[in-house]
């Protein structure tokens, strides 16, 4: 009986061997063409596997929840040498919860990695960069506005495609991934609790980063620098071209310590009603996004998303927030803003605290300059320092403004306040020095603020308009 059992088992074995699928090689598998799939624990085997995906169906398909793909060794790619014409996924999934990816080179797909569905995936340590890029129409010289992006329709995504692209998923995990040299690097679309993490993005022609409906997820430490287009020594235009955007209902996101550098806009955010619903509550910590061809921070036609902490030097504007309500903008550094540090157009309820503003054209200007729409209102300017720049708080066509604690020192013109703006109140501002008019008013009330002179007739004559002074008090009595 022994022996018999033990004839039985090696026929078993010798069967087992022959009913092996096409592609493995011992403990591992080998793709040879589109549509392998593998569940369970897979290694790929190490090597260069050039293999197209002209119908999109995937290259590696993963079939099964719980699915562990390692790829460490192994560099699969398109074969395709026209980046705007590359098409097919490297590896993909559907449906399927828990895949985890780790390692390898992904290349010349439309997208690397792009998982549809489930919760729980895990990416980490894989390069996806050389995935598909459109090419560009215009030249060193010459601008074409047919490079700009799309960011008004959700699918216009899928057409651009990316290095990792994730598609309704859920809890997310994206650690140590490389997306260079593409348009995209790393997309979520309806996606959320994801947490993207140490990242590096950098160096594509679209967008870094970018998020569509897609809430409540953690972008952390990434590099996210040089993600631009349509620039040229002849021309600026980014074509909206960012490091990070987030587009319609990409709500209570937390962004923090990413370096968004050198890019179109360094951090985007919009919505455009009625195509474009708003995206609300972001928490924008601590980011760089210095250097900027337009704007650092940009948030248009959204509301009530905090920007703390963050460095926007040397940009066109450091924050452009038209059209928005209920923002937080406070601690923020900005130096050497080329236009204005700190711009609203037709904004309400927006407070703007703490920030320190260097250098430049303007630091803060409120204005509403379109008149079918309301004037901007109920603004909060609180503890700001505003130092040479060419003029300190610019406010048109804006109501309802609340100046307190700012200091404004070398500029040029400190406060200027046009006619159609009503009911400013000012008090323990610090008023030093400026070449021309420390204010530049019709009629306005600053008693209780503080002047860099010793005494008000010395003031008035850098004072234009109808402008109150008194109780009138020298900057010494606030430690000046």
């Amino acid at each position: 009986m022994n022996r018999l059992a033990g004839s039985v088992l090696l026929v078993a074995v010798a069967l087992r061997g022959a009913a092996a699928p096409s592609g493995r090689t011992g403990a591992c598998v080998r793709p040879e063409k589109p549509g392998t799939r593998v569940s369970g624990e897979v290694k790929i085997c190490p090597g260069r596997y050039r293999i197209a995906d002209p119908r999109e169906v995937g290259v590696i398909i993963v079939a099964g929840s719980g699915t562990r793909v390692d790829l460490t060794g192994v560099t699969l790619e398109s074969g395709d040498s026209i980046p705007s014409a590359f098409v097919g996924v490297g590896l993909t999934s559907l449906g399927v919860d828990s895949v985890i990816v780790r390692g390898g080179h992904i290349r010349g797909y439309r997208f690397g990695i792009r998982l549809e569905g489930g919760a729980g995936h895990r990416v980490s340590g894989v390069n996806l960069s050389g995935s598909r890029s459109q090419m560009l129409s215009s030249t060193e010289s010459w601008y074409d506005a047919g490079d700009w992006l799309d960011i008004l329709h959700v699918d216009s995504a899928e057409t651009y495609g990316g290095g990792l692209y994730l598609k309704r998923t859920r809890g997310a995990q994206v650690s140590g991934v490389v997306a260079r040299g593409s348009q995209n690097g790393i997309g979520l679309r309806e996606s959320r609790d994801a947490r993207l993490s140490d990242n590096d993005v950098s160096g594509n022609s679209g967008w870094g980063i970018h998020l569509w409906r897609s809430a409540q997820n953690v972008i952390v430490r990434n590099r996210a620098d040089h993600n631009v287009r349509c620039e040229a020594p002849g021309y600026s235009h980014g074509c909206d071209s960012a490091a990070l955007l987030l587009r319609e209902e990409s709500d209570s996101n937390l962004i923090v310590d990413n370096d968004l550098t050198w890019s179109g806009d360094g951090f985007f955010l919009s919505g455009q009603p009625p195509e474009v619903h708003p995206s609300i509550g972001n928490l924008v910590l601590r980011n760089d996004a210095s250097h900027a061809y337009h704007n650092a921070f940009e948030s248009t036609f959204s509301g009530w998303n905090s920007f703390l902490e963050n460095r926007a030097d040397s940009a066109d504007y450091g924050f452009w927030l038209g059209y928005s309500q209920g923002n937080l903008v406070h601690g923020n550094i900005m130096l050497g803003s080329r236009t204005a540090a700190i711009a609203i157009e037709h904004g309400s309820d927006n407070t703007l605290a703490a920030n320190v503003i260097l250098g430049g054209g303007i630091g803060i200007r409120l204005f509403a300059p379109h008149p079918k729409d309301d004037p901007g209102r109920a603004y909060r300017v609180d503890d700001n320092t505003i130092a040479q720049v060419r003029r300190g708080i610019v406010v048109e066509r804006t109501i309802e403004v609340r100046l307190r604690g700012n200091l404004l020192d070398g500029v040029e013109d400190g406060l200027v306040v046009d006619g159609l703006s009503r009911d400013l109140s000012g008090i323990g501002n610090v008023f030093l020095s400026a070449t021309r008019w420390l204010v530049d008013a019709v009629d306005l009330d600053l008693g209780g603020n503080y002047w860099g002179a010793s005494d008000s007739s010395e003031v008035r004559s850098r004072i234009r308009g109808r402008v109150t002074l008194v109780p009138f008090r020298t900057a010494r009595e606030a430690g000046y």
